[in-house]
């Protein structure tokens, strides 16, 4: 038993050790490419006894290899599990920097007690808790149970800030524009504060270190983004039309975005905003309006009419081996109180009530857990919005809560 252990650790060793080496290369052959690309500049953190856990939003793809210039020391990333269905590069990515992986769409409790362990173990783990690149320039929700993980895991809490990501690499949108990013720590809680603090006073400082809106700071400090695409994919974050109200009927072409239905058109200029005479200044208020709309709308409609649907789409299930089965082509429709994907004889329906959790990786891949547990992702080869479930989906779960909040 004794000599197993022993194999075993010496294994372990070898591994980190050999992902320490291919840290250090990678940013030496990384970085250089990541600063001229993105414009990206950086602070390099202090010195940290110990091992400790790195929160950052998160806003590109490429978000862990730009927090990763500032910090000497090896660190593991939670990424989405998808990482892993890529053929050979996920298998590069295995053996280089073996990502923690986490089902979206889940409550992954593998994956938090895979970075616990990993923590434990005198390694550097980073995350990035929004669990979602931002839509709309804006930090999106941390949950209370981050503060939780942070608690447990004993360990320093590095939280880290990313700037200008929003408008370089919209999550919506096509191509690298040329601005500024800026990455820094913003603060480090030794585990002595973090066992003087509850998991909620954790989370709160978390997100108000993490606090983020790439418009307000356009509006204290202007800085262009230039590309050829600006307005391009801007369907996928947003699906109604601010003036007929119809769904689905945005179209995108370089800078100009219009309606298909009422011809209402405007283009984003290189500072992230529409034209004077639109509705909206900026994709955050025209965000945060549709939301208003998703909410009337659920609330206005019955159980049998169809919010809106998608045709020539595929259904697949993803395992927990990071493998994924095809259940089938065909149609999916929303209503108020179900999710229905239609494929030809093969008719499934997921009550709403029993997805524990709904999420989108990439652009437009639907991703969720049902009631079994089981995880379907719905993907599309044309540009659709699915965003506009999730707006369901969480106007859902908020009715939901409210009424048993009454009890």
């Amino acid at each position: 038993m004794f000599v197993m252990e022993k194999k075993d650790k010496s294994k372990e060793d070898k591994i980190y050790k050999r992902h320490i080496r291919f840290w250090k290369i990678a940013k030496v052959i990384i970085g250089p490419f990541l600063k001229l690309i993105y414009k990206f500049s950086y602070e390099i953190a202090p010195k940290i006894d110990g091992a400790y856990l790195v929160l950052s939003n998160h806003n590109t793809d490429l978000d862990p290899a730009l927090v990763a210039l500032s910090f000497p020391r090896q660190m593991y990333f939670v990424a989405s599990e998808h990482v892993y269905r890529a053929g050979f590069i996920s298998k590069v990515l295995h053996y280089v920097f073996e990502p923690i992986a986490k089902i979206k769409g889940s409550s992954d409790a593998l994956t938090v007690m895979k970075t616990i362990r990993t923590l434990r173990s005198g390694k550097n783990v980073c995350i990035f808790p929004e669990g979602n690149r931002s839509y709309n320039g804006k930090t999106g929700t941390i949950i209370e149970s981050t503060g939780k993980l942070v608690k447990a895991a004993g360990v320093s809490l590095v939280t880290y800030k990313l700037e200008g990501g929003y408008f370089t690499t919209p999550r919506w949108g096509f191509g690298i524009r040329r601005g500024k990013m800026h990455g820094s720590v913003v603060n480090i809680y030794s585990p002595e504060q973090i066992k003087q603090m509850d998991p909620k006073e954790i989370t709160e400082v978390i997100v108000k270190d993490l606090a983020e809106n790439a418009y307000e700071r356009q509006n204290e400090n202007p800085i262009q983004y230039k590309g050829k695409k600006l307005a391009e994919g801007l369907e996928c974050a947003i699906s109604v039309c601010p003036v007929c109200k119809k769904i689905d009927t945005l179209q995108t072409h370089k800078d100009s975005v219009s309606c298909k239905e009422c011809g209402t058109s405007t283009k984003i200029d290189s500072y992230g905003n529409f034209l004077p005479d639109f509705n909206f200044r900026t994709v955050e208020e025209w965000d945060s309006w549709q939301d208003e709309f998703y909410a009337e709308y659920y609330k206005s409609c019955d159980s049998e009419t169809i919010l809106f649907s998608d045709e020539n789409v595929c259904v697949n299930t993803v395992t927990s081996e990071h493998e994924t089965k095809n259940v089938g082509s065909g149609k999916i429709c929303m209503y108020k109180e179900k999710f229905v994907f239609e494929g030809g004889e093969n008719t499934i329906e997921f009550d709403l009530n029993q997805i524990s959790d709904m999420s989108i990786y990439g652009r437009k891949t639907l991703v969720f857990t049902d009631g079994t547990g089981a995880h379907y992702e719905v993907k599309s080869e044309k540009l659709i919005n699915a965003r506009k479930y999730l707006s369901i989906y969480n106007h859902k779960k908020d009715t939901l809560y409210q009424n048993l909040k009454q009890f």
